[in-house]
């Protein structure tokens, strides 16, 4: 069904459109500098005029003034009123004195601020009379002319107004003619080449090529005819080709129909093998997960309980995040008399292999803390290393295995107030005085086969004040991809979410935090056991 192009959609009107902006904006260009151009001529022939005037009745102005005549004076002044611009002239003698004045009003205008910035500047004239006596020049009065800006403004408006005009009248005229010429040469046989596409059967099409527009055989409207009957005749092949291979695919369907009958068949047999061994997939999957889940329950039971790190001398916030059901991050806190352990672990691997490493820590940890040391941080993870490469059989040549785990350990002495510090791979984040300042660990790891057995590791002691607060956490954390540009969460951007939270409760900096990393990653899941852990001394 052919449509109708209505007058505002059609090209001619968009031709009129397009041709009557350019040559309003050419002509707004153009008007711009005639009008500059006709401003400073105008200024200069009021100049002109004005100083011929005053010349012209020079004479008798000092022979008026010399003789303090009025009348004269007076003669003077209406000669020079006769210029319509002149809105008062003023002749003194040489003390002072008005001899002759004449004024009129100014004239009303509808921009007086505009009159007067452009033209305020030259509309006040003086002349200097001088009378020459035997020889010797007297000063003998003075001249004084004053134009109106009004009447400036409106004669350069009135001459505006007919540039103007004669510019508009142009452009209209130039329009009309690009649109028609535009809609003689295109439109016109546009409208033709439409029309008889619009008579195209969809069944035949080849029956129906467009006739060649007259005089447009070898220009752009002679392509697209050529184009579209091209296009027309093709169809009229592909649908012939259609109907062959619509006969070919009916033969084809029927013996389809068959196999399929005889594949069905297969498959139900098939089906039920399938269901069988599905079932039994089940069974087991559901043995492995009520594994884990036992796992994750004796996991649990080897950290130490929340509601119990809090106390009268600690206050504490932790988030533990493994990365399946049960993981290799590991975190513990207890007293022994005046002092208070911390530590953050991370293990080799993550769910249940993570899980089996973490058990073996915590036993091995267990006994350093009550049956070696619990003040130097340092010594407790060298001891760690020691006997959790004896562990594991990595402290020999033919280790079975090669396993290990990064930490930072933390004690407080409250007596002293002082907070000791070590760590293998793992940072401490202290925030006090209003900063967040960054503690690196060493660089080693501990209970590897190429972990050395004697391993010194440095402690760094610190002053405690009140509110300051102490942040470990496992590179789980910092290495969360998201964001717009996919990247890690970075260390960087931890700071600077601790930093913004440092004041608040501990419980409430963790939810902020957690939830600053679930917004960053998205709907991406967790790349690794997460682990963080923030405690405040009370002093």
């Amino acid at each position: 069904m052919t449509r109708s192009v209505g007058v505002f959609e059609g090209l001619s009107f968009k031709q009129a459109v397009a041709t009557l902006v350019i040559a309003l904006t050419l002509g707004l260009v153009a008007g711009a500098w005639d009008l500059m151009a006709d401003y400073r001529r105008m200024r200069q022939e009021v100049t002109d005029a004005t100083t011929a005037n005053l010349a012209l009745v020079r004479g008798l102005a000092v022979e008026a003034a010399f003789l303090l005549s009025a009348d004269l004076a007076g003669e003077v002044a209406n000669g020079l009123m006769q210029d319509p611009v002149v809105a008062e002239v003023r002749l003194v003698d040489n003390f002072g004195d008005v001899l002759g004045r004449k004024e009129r009003p100014g004239a009303e205008t509808a921009f007086p601020e505009l009159a007067q910035w452009l033209f305020g500047d030259f509309t006040s004239h003086s002349l200097l009379l001088k009378s020459d006596q035997k020889g010797t020049s007297l000063d003998v009065g003075r001249l004084d002319l004053r134009l109106d800006p009004g009447r400036l403004m409106s004669r350069y408006i009135s001459h505006i107004a007919s540039t103007a005009a004669a510019g508009a009248a142009r452009t209209v005229l130039l329009c009309l003619l690009v649109v028609a010429v535009f809609y003689v040469l295109i439109t016109k046989p546009l409208l033709k080449i439409s029309a008889a596409i619009g008579k195209v059967d969809p069944e035949r099409p080849g029956d129906f090529l467009i006739a060649m527009p007259p005089r447009h055989q070898r220009d752009e409207l002679g392509l697209l005819a050529s184009t579209v009957n091209a296009l027309l005749d093709q169809t009229q092949r592909g649908l012939r080709a259609r109907d062959a291979a619509e006969a070919e695919l009916a033969a084809l369907a029927r013996d389809l129909e068959q196999r399929v009958v005889e594949r069905t068949a297969e498959l139900a047999q098939e089906k039920e093998v399938v269901e069988r061994a599905n079932m039994e997939l089940e069974k087991a999957s559901r043995f492995i997960s009520d594994g884990i889940r036992y796992a994750s329950r004796i996991q649990t039971a080897l950290l130490p309980d929340p509601a119990t790190l809090s106390g009268s001398m600690m206050d504490f916030a932790v988030g533990w995040h493994p990365f399946e059901i049960v993981g290799g991050d590991y975190y513990w806190a207890g007293k022994f008399g005046d002092k208070t352990v911390v530590t953050v672990m991370d293990c080799t691997g993550h769910g249940v292999p993570g899980a089996f490493m973490t058990a073996v820590v915590s036993s091995i940890l267990a006994r350093v803390l009550h049956h070696h040391q619990h003040e130097d941080p340092a010594a407790i993870l060298a001891l760690l290393n020691t006997l959790v490469k004896s562990a594991l059989r990595q402290d020999r040549a033919d280790a079975p295995a090669n396993d290990g785990l990064d930490a930072a350990i933390c004690v407080v002495d409250h007596g002293r107030r002082i907070l000791s510090f070590a760590g293998a791979n793992q940072p401490l984040l202290i925030w006090s005085k209003g900063e967040m300042k960054l503690v690196q660990g060493d660089r080693c790891s501990l209970g590897y086969c190429d972990s050395p057995a004697e391993l010194a590791l440095t402690r760094h002691d610190f002053d405690i004040a009140e509110g300051d607060t102490f942040y470990l956490y496992t590179d789980g954390l910092v290495d969360q991809m998201g964001g717009p540009s996919q990247r890690l969460f970075g260390r960087r951007r931890l700071l600077e979410a601790l930093s913004g939270v440092a004041d608040l409760p501990l419980e409430q900096q963790k939810e902020k935090l957690f939830a600053l990393l679930a917004e960053w990653r998205g709907g991406q899941a967790l790349r690794d056991d997460t682990t963080f852990v923030a405690f405040r001394p009370r002093l």
